[in-house]
């Protein structure tokens, strides 16, 4: 009973395991961590990794619960040459834009409550 019990400990662990990895999909562009404090150092969420299928996309930050500062870690040559990476006050990549250098923090606007959305921009034969 014992031995059964540790078999399927270890197929449960095994399982979750290969469910956490998630494949790249295309060139690793960039990576940035975001904040729920501002001065990019309290309230660590966590990075986020840009692939090359981001590239173009509005997207919105997941499971961060307020961003309030964020750092560029990296832009990473050759594959994100000739991109620009943004972040916005609003979900829909339209309000609040700034264009955001590496390793700098950037915090909220005087007249915002969080970043709620980023995007990468490569124009076309970039991120390739």
């Amino acid at each position: 009973m014992q031995f059964s019990s540790i078999i399927l400990a270890a197929a449960t662990l095994a399982v979750s395991a290969t469910a956490a990895v998630l494949p790249r999909d295309g060139a690793r562009l960039a990576q940035f961590r975001v904040f729920g404090a501002d001065g990019c150092h309290d309230l660590n969420y966590g990075f986020y990794t840009v692939d090359q299928s981001d590239a173009n996309t509005c997207k919105t930050f997941v499971n961060a619960p307020s961003v309030k500062s964020l750092n560029l870690e990296a832009m990473n040559s050759p594959a994100a040459n000739g991109c620009s990476f943004f972040i916005y006050t609003s979900t829909d990549c339209g309000a609040g834009r700034r264009a955001i250098p590496v390793q700098s923090c950037q915090e909220l606007p005087a007249d915002a409550t969080e970043w709620a959305s980023w995007q990468i921009f490569c124009p076309s034969g970039a991120a390739a």
